[in-house]
């Protein structure tokens, strides 16, 4: 049995802290903005004291670090082959704020026996249970059996699209997918890369209205992105973190019912939104 089959084993085990909570964030395709809201996401939770831990499921194709301009020295593949510990391949960003990067050696370990990957699994849990309050995994795009079986697992299963016509044809897809194979009802979405909220909103009215038809989930529109030029410059400077992309991400965990601490508005905001009543 793979790794990835054995991922639904990632629920909460008996007897541990009950904060521990999963977020996966997937796309049905990729270049919407899956890896960038998850470093985001990770952030704004670590800004309200709470542990964070991402770790980059993308097996193979890991570029978190690439984002943070961070070469680890060892990876998830380390831990699973026993050449390295918890510790070591976890790289920290800041006092709350951590990562791991997946590497490209996990498909090897479905040679390993199933008992072995199981109890590497439950080890992997019990760690990252033990010393995060939220896990953020950062799923490969697409249908893939990996990404169908975290983001079956998870608490939050967050997706993410564009109002690019096949970006919002391929989230539709995954959800449909993941709630006929694995009875998930619960999903939230984002609208990356809008113009307005009004765009975001027609978005979500279209998958909402399939998903509403052809299966049996249930679609939390928690918000939008707006598209920021300037978020490019960051990223190719490694440094992700631009301001008013991180206020949009707030105003999303705060419609997801995780515990973020409420964004303080700067001066400006604050006149806006008390001329406009909102």
């Amino acid at each position: 049995m793979s790794l990835n089959q054995q991922a639904t084993h990632l629920k909460h085990r008996e007897g541990a802290p009950a904060g521990t909570r999963y977020i996966a964030i997937a796309s049905g395709k990729g270049g919407v903005g899956k890896t960038i809201l998850s470093l985001s996401a990770g952030r704004c939770l670590a800004e309200s004291g709470k542990k964070v831990l991402i770790i980059d499921a993308d097996f193979g194709l890991s570029n978190v670090h690439l984002m943070l301009g961070i070469t680890p020295r060892k990876n998830l593949a380390h831990f699973f082959f026993g050449e390295a510990t918890f510790d070591e391949i976890t790289v920290q960003v800041n006092d709350n704020l951590s990562f791991i990067s997946s590497g490209n050696g996990i498909y090897e370990l479905a040679k390993l026996p199933k008992e072995q990957i199981l109890n590497l699994v439950r080890r992997l849990q019990e760690l990252a249970e033990d010393n995060y309050a939220y896990v953020i995994f950062d799923t490969p795009p697409g249908i893939h059996e990996d990404t169908v079986a975290v983001v079956s697992s998870a608490d939050f299963p967050l997706v993410i699209t564009t109002p690019e016509p096949t970006a919002v044809a391929d989230a539709y897809a995954l959800i449909k997918i993941i709630n006929k194979e694995n009875d998930v009802k619960d999903f939230y979405l984002v609208v990356n890369k809008v113009e307005s909220e009004r765009e975001g909103a027609k978005v979500y009215e279209s998958i909402r209205l399939l998903t509403e038809k052809y299966t049996t989930a249930k679609l939390n529109f928690v918000g939008t992105i707006r598209y920021r030029k300037s978020l490019i410059r960051r990223i190719i400077e490694q440094n992700p973190f631009e301001k008013g992309f991180m206020g949009d991400v707030y105003n999303i965990l705060t419609g997801m019912d995780v515990e973020v601490a409420p964004r303080r508005r700067s001066f400006w905001e604050s006149v806006l939104a008390r001329l406009l009543g909102r």
